[in-house]
């Protein structure tokens, strides 16, 4: 897994934040938080933080995307067993907390993720979000398979 940071411009990001919350919305008991549909990809909105992200996804092509906000919520523990690799852009996350992963046996690592950043790891790995201070967050998450 792989921390990259500044992937947006001060400007862009403030943008890519007002479309984010227009889109998310209650999708029920068995979503946490707020979320858009999984097809956020297809909207121009996100053409140019696609294309900021571009040169970390050479060879795969986005299968799934969609936006999340919480106030503190946690999400359980899972995988997105059917993809290669999954992408967290932290677009709103001001305590930095990032994914949790879990580790052999009962150890956990959780990766600081400042916001306007992205992690890249192997969508296989058993990962949650933490549950955190009770702030606004917005994040993008992305699901994609090898070309």
């Amino acid at each position: 897994m792989k921390v990259y940071k500044n992937i947006l411009l001060q400007k862009e990001k403030l943008k890519l934040l007002k479309f984010v919350k227009k889109v998310v919305k209650d999708l029920g008991d068995n979503f946490p938080g707020l979320q858009s549909l999984p097809d956020l990809h297809k909207y121009k909105e996100l053409n140019y933080f696609l294309d900021k992200i571009n040169p970390y996804i050479k060879n795969y092509t986005i299968k799934k995307c969609w936006a999340n906000y919480s106030t503190g919520d946690y999400l359980c523990w899972h995988n997105h067993e059917d993809f290669d690799i999954s992408i967290v852009y932290y677009l709103k996350n001001k305590s930095k907390i990032g994914t949790i992963f879990k580790k052999e046996g009962n150890g956990v690592m959780v990766l600081e993720c400042p916001e306007n950043s992205i992690i890249i790891f192997d969508s296989k790995l058993i990962h949650s979000v933490p549950c955190h201070l009770p702030e606004e967050r917005y994040s993008i998450a992305i699901d994609l398979k090898k070309n």
